[in-house]
């Protein structure tokens, strides 16, 4: 591997081969991006949790690229959502599936609740999550349905394409953004206008990281499970926990060797750990994978390409009625069946980011009329049901640490303010207005769909009126509002308000309830161009840890006006 490494796109993507250009500026921000994800997972939570910072053994490739002799290992699991099965067993296997495609049983109801806390097995009182138009499609991927008039199947979209990706694509080009839109989905009607965010006014929101309309991420062509001529598709991940900072967060989190009675359950482990959803196929194999390649004596690391990638269905259950190949209609929209990695030898699995199952109308059959281990397609969760996805990890030969006990809560006089997540204001509020419908009829908003893309802000922008969500923030004995500082001089932040949020921060499962605290920040004009670490003090204490990577300052002149 050359000495200098940069993160690629998900697949190697090249979304602007004609713009090289573009495609340089698209680079730098990915890989800006995912650096300041790995920092994240490394420092963990050193603010109101022990046993759960500095993931020594989890690798960022920016500062050590793995060398040579480094081994490339997949990890797979099952698309098909483990939880519903877990927790609903006494449901047939019809209303499983029922329950996969559309968040509703045949009676027309919706997921029975669950246990509050999975781990110990508490009392059931929470509606089953995550929420949102597919959140319980949460093994990082989602697809989408389109049915002719007869009800039959004619089209399934499958998509593990990460929104950071759609986002950070936004910053540098909108208009390819929905290039790829009306290619990937087979819409060429759709408008760029489709998928602004916009105010209850019907104005659009200017993100002034861009100065141009803000992206909105649940935009019509981009929620729900049921696709039509005029609304709803599969064009990236919605599902909250279905981010890869969150993928990264997990693969560094599970580094750490934990004192636990069953080392080889992965649910006791990630929930030792405090990590992920227990009982997913994903969360719980991929940080036992990961956990288990630290014990044998390396550090990990995702392998470059960072992503989540379906692999090609196993279609030897599949009959068609005129006994063509099945395997013809499985198309791969985005990404690829095989990638090389950065030494030039082929890395195992398959690559694809968008594939759809597809009959065309010349055959005069639709994919209803194909059968799955004898019965014909009726959802989309039985294709699901018959691939595999993956995550590819590299690991490099390194010192296994010593186990550590499990994640418990820092005491409340140790407590430190934690940043959680910055936005510039006018976008946290136009996100903040937005109610996101979800089967279980549970209280959620635009937030949770948001990303820990760093806001942009340019060298000698002034008082600009930025949001910092945080957690155990302390007020002082007269509601003194705690300081925000940046670990660079430089930029400055006064608080000027404070209120409350809730929402489920970028990789949770579950909304929480945060403090928000608003803030007029100045950037001087000398101040170095990319990422910065935010911290917050309590009233009375001394400053903690920074938050790595909240902020990108970008050169002045670089933002539209």
């Amino acid at each position: 591997m050359a000495a200098t490494f940069q993160f690629a796109p998900p697949a190697k993507q090249l979304d602007f081969p004609k713009d090289s250009s573009k495609q340089s500026a698209l680079n730098a921000q990915w890989n800006l991006n995912l650096t300041g994800f790995t920092e994240q997972g490394i420092v963990g939570d050193p603010w109101n949790s022990t046993n759960n910072a500095n993931a020594s053994n989890y690798i960022n490739p920016v500062e050590n690229p793995p060398p040579a002799s480094s081994t490339v290992t997949s990890i797979t699991w099952a698309a098909f959502p483990g939880r519903i099965g877990y927790y609903f067993p006494k449901l047939t296997a019809a209303q499983q599936l029922q329950l996969a495609d559309t968040g509703y049983l045949p009676d027309g109801s919706s997921f029975p609740n669950i246990t509050t806390d999975p781990c110990s097995g508490a009392a059931i009182n929470l509606p089953y999550g995550p929420y949102g138009p597919r959140g319980w499609q949460d093994e990082y991927c989602e697809w989408s349905v389109t049915r002719n008039s007869s009800g039959n199947i004619v089209r399934v979209d499958f998509t593990c394409e990460n929104p950071e990706y759609f986002n950070s694509l936004w910053l540098i080009d909108p208009q390819r953004v929905v290039e790829l839109y009306q290619t990937a989905l087979n819409n060429a009607a759709i408008p760029l206008t489709d998928l602004y965010l916009y105010d209850k006014a019907g104005n659009a929101i200017i993100d002034p990281s861009t100065g141009r309309p803000a992206y909105n991420p649940l935009n019509k062509w981009n929620a729900g499970t049921t696709s039509t001529a005029g609304v709803g598709g599969a064009m990236h991940l919605t599902s909250t926990p279905n981010t890869l900072q969150t993928e990264i967060g997990l693969a560094s989190a599970s580094t750490t060797q934990r004192n636990i009675s069953n080392p080889n359950d992965p649910n006791a482990l990630i929930c030792c750990a405090q990590y992920g959803q227990p009982h997913r196929n994903s969360d719980p194999h991929i940080g036992y994978s990961s956990n288990k390649l630290v014990a044998l004596g390396n550090a990990v690391t995702l392998t470059n390409p960072p992503g989540l990638y379906i692999q090609t269905p196993d279609f030897s259950s599949y009959v068609t009625p005129d006994g063509s190949d099945p395997s013809s209609y499985w198309q791969i929209v985005r990404g690829s069946s095989t990638l090389k990695g950065d030494d030039g030898n082929a890395l195992p699995g398959n690559f694809i980011l968008h594939a759809v199952y597809e009959v065309p109308t010349s055959k005069g059959f639709t994919v209803s009329d194909i059968k799955i281990n004898s019965n014909p397609i009726q959802w989309g969760g039985q294709i699901a049901q018959t691939f595999l996805m993956q995550i590819v990890a590299t690991a490099v030969k390194a010192t296994t640490p010593s186990a550590m006990s499990c994640v418990g809560s820092t005491p409340p006089s140790q407590t430190l303010a934690q940043p959680l997540q910055l936005f510039h204001a006018a976008v946290f509020k136009g996100m903040a207005a937005v109610t996101v419908p979800n089967p279980v009829n549970q209280p959620m908003n635009l937030l949770s769909n948001s990303t820990l893309i760093a806001p942009l802000v340019a060298q000698g922008a002034n008082n600009v009126p930025m949001v910092l969500v945080a957690a155990t923030i302390q007020p002082g004995p007269q509601q003194q509002m705690p300081q925000v500082a940046f670990e660079n001089c430089l930029l400055t932040a006064s608080v000027t308000d404070m209120t409350t949020v809730t929402y489920a921060i970028p990789g949770n499962s579950y909304p929480s309830t945060s403090t928000v605290l608003y803030l007029n920040v100045s950037v001087a004009d000398a101040t170095p161009p990319g990422l910065h670490a935010v911290m917050i003090t309590n009233y009375g204490q001394t400053p903690g840890e920074a938050m790595p990577a909240l902020i990108n300052v970008v050169p002045a002149g670089s933002i539209q006006k």
